[in-house]
């Protein structure tokens, strides 16, 4: 190789090198810009997460001083939109989400207790001294958690990097406890959390209500929930894996196999859920052929009398609601969500929770007031299309007995369903539908 030559290529490795330098130095510079921007974020939440906190112990100070009806419902409005954002900044945080169940409680029941004693206050009942200590306790609780988290604001503030797997204070080179183990500590806060006896979504009664399917149905083996497990994929059973078990409120064993995951309950031997995975890129079938086709897959597995609701296509998957029906009373608390895959018709996902929870023998349907008492309650910007009996869940955890009117507005045109209670004559729910190509929705 000539001298020319050697010198080009070495004035050419020169650059090369010169040119991976300056992208090093720039990626580096990107990199250290992007987690400066993630530390800006994390601190905004955590800064956010404590003046919520501190706006859920305030309410709930002059909760325990509000004697008036509109006093308690402004500030059980003011407690839920608090506590909905302390969820949401929490969700922002690089923490365990999964070891945050105590605070999660917490927060969902002191925004849900304010509305039930908001709504006592509405009705002239007065507010007995039990209910005034469950606030307190409630208060005691948002203090020791408001000072837990107040003194992570304090360590950032300080210098303290929440973005590395510890947070580490800038001033004194010393390593501090890492941010989940932070909020794990905080957790402890709720380590003797007291049971709320009242009426509402997120009450003990309403949380730990056992499944009313499975609770004393008689136990089956792992072996025999492996054949049902099977017999829901359409398979023979020495096709399927066992992959453990769950002890939660339906417990259950799960099976695998190609991409799928299916749980049967060790109570009774209920599919309680399938999960399928994959994408589908195709639809061969279209959604009426796949209702047709969840059907009859709950009948085989042994969920009759269901009857389909709405449904939604997402994925060229049709996840259609199902609910109970007999005697033609639907109970929407009885519900199951079936996927099929549009592609070829086959099963993708179930979800059998709301079934196996709610389902249970229920008196006739009654109705204290005739239908035509009941059209009275109905707007009159609307027109009704038809009407049918149904039973709805409320927040409370209890059911409403209701004829369902679906109606659509004389100006709009705009399609609604209206709940009137047959006891009472009182509007239960207004759920709007909305329509696409995909399906059918409620809102």
């Amino acid at each position: 190789m000539s001298f020319r030559n050697t010198i080009r290529l070495f004035s050419y490795a020169v650059a090369i090198v010169a040119v991976l330098a300056a992208y090093a130095i720039i990626g580096n510079n990107q990199s250290a810009a992007y987690k400066t921007k993630l530390e800006a974020v994390y601190q905004q939440s955590l800064t956010e997460l404590s003046e919520c906190l501190d706006s859920i112990e305030t309410n709930l100070t002059k909760s325990g001083y509000a004697a008036t009806p509109s006093m308690m419902a402004t500030l059980s409005e003011d407690l839920y939109s608090e506590c909905s954002l302390a969820k949401n900044e929490l969700s922002h945080l690089p923490i365990e989400q999964m070891n945050l169940g105590g605070t999660y409680k917490f927060l969902s029941q002191a925004a849900d207790y304010a509305e039930y004693l908001s709504e006592k206050t509405r009705t002239g009942t007065e507010i007995s001294q039990e209910e005034y200590e469950n606030m307190l306790k409630l208060l005691d609780y948002a203090k020791s958690y408001s000072k837990n988290v107040k003194e992570m604001v304090t360590r950032c503030t300080n210098g303290g990097d929440i973005t590395g797997n510890e947070v580490k204070s800038k001033n004194s080179g010393a390593n501090v406890a890492s941010l989940s183990l932070d909020f794990s500590q905080a957790e402890e806060t709720f380590s003797d959390y007291p049971t709320l006896i009242y009426d509402g979504p997120f009450a003990d009664a309403v949380l730990n209500r056992e499944p009313a399917v499975t609770k004393d149905a008689p136990a089956k083996t792992r072996d025999e929930c492996l054949k049902i497990a099977a017999k829901a994929l359409y398979v023979q059973a020495k096709k399927l894996t066992y992959s453990g078990d769950s002890n939660g409120a339906i417990p259950c064993y799960s099976y695998t196999m190609d991409g799928y995951t299916v749980a049967v309950s060790k109570g009774g031997g209920y599919v309680a859920y399938i999960l399928g995975s994959g994408k589908k890129t195709t639809q061969t079938i279209t959604p009426e052929n796949a209702i047709n086709v969840a059907k009859a897959y709950l009948k085989r597995i042994g969920y009759k009398d269901m009857e389909q609701t709405y449904y939604a296509v997402e994925n060229n998957v049709c996840v259609i609601n199902f609910a109970y029906t007999k005697n033609n009373v639907v109970y929407y608390s009885d519900l199951i969500k079936v996927g099929i895959s549009l592609a070829d018709g086959k099963i993708y996902s179930l979800e059998a929770d709301g079934y196996l929870t709610n389902h249970k023998d229920r008196n006739d349907f009654s109705m204290k007031l005739s239908e035509k008492n009941l059209q009275k309650k109905i707007s009159s910007h609307v027109e009704i299309i038809s009407s049918r009996k149904c039973v709805i869940p409320k927040k409370n955890g209890k059911e409403a007995a209701c004829m369902e009117y679906h109606c659509r507005n004389k100006e709009s045109g705009d399609e609604v369903l209206i709940y009137i209670n047959t006891q009472t004559g009182e509007e239960e729910n207004i759920l709007m539908l909305l329509y696409s190509d995909n399906g059918t929705l409620t809102k």
